[in-house]
């Protein structure tokens, strides 16, 4: 059985859905810039195919919704996955989420020498300020790849905001918003592009 084809607004509602496991029409909204009205038609209507189950006020992706993503992924950015400036940004991504990585275990964890580490209890303030101050270089650095993606695909176009509006509520002490699972985190955030990123270009996570 062949993968239900899924109109532009569809396909960006349903990535936000998979991405996140749950989400509301709001935070859909919120993440792909389309109206929240929009948003709830199309979710509606990918309820209505068994894509996606609705359960309050949150919807959750079915078993069918990754298979669809692909198969229109596959479709949509077919001249995006040729691009060769998207594909050399792309192969410096890497090294940029290696070390984002670093980072965020630096937040979590604090190295005490000899290969020891305690859980950070942020009770050194200028520790993590340090490590706020490198998250903020990896997102800047993280910004001509996603000029290059959002000149092709909107979608993506909403990642910088998103990014801004967590850094400036971590500026203002809401520290939370590094990588609580909760809110729409730093680490959050860089997650869902992540994952965005390698199906829109048809790639698998690396091990």
């Amino acid at each position: 059985m062949s993968a239900p084809t899924l109109s532009k607004t569809d396909y960006d509602v349903l990535t936000i859905v998979a991405l996140k496991k749950m989400a509301s029409a709001s935070a859909v909204a919120a993440a792909t810039g389309h109206p929240e009205a929009a948003v709830d038609q199309a979710l509606t209507s990918l309820a209505a195919r068994e894509l996606v189950a609705r359960a309050g006020g949150a919807a959750l992706p079915t078993n069918e919704a990754e298979p669809a993503l692909r198969a229109r992924a596959d479709e949509l950015y077919r001249t995006l996955r040729g691009d060769p400036a998207v594909q050399e940004l792309v192969d410096r991504f890497e090294t940029i989420n290696a070390q984002f990585l670093t980072a965020m275990s630096s937040w979590q964890q604090i190295d005490t020498g000899g290969g020891q580490k305690v859980t950070n209890d942020h009770s050194d303030s200028v520790y993590d300020e340090k490590v706020i101050g490198r998250l903020e270089k990896l997102i800047r650095r993280l910004t001509p790849l996603l000029a290059a993606l959002g000149a092709h695909d909107g979608r993506f176009a909403r990642y910088p905001q998103r990014f801004a509006t967590a850094m400036a509520a971590i500026d203002a002490g809401r520290h939370e918003l590094v990588s609580s699972p909760t809110v729409d985190s730093v680490h959050n955030i860089w997650f869902e592009f992540h994952e965005d990123l390698l199906r829109t270009l048809g790639r698998e996570r690396a091990e």
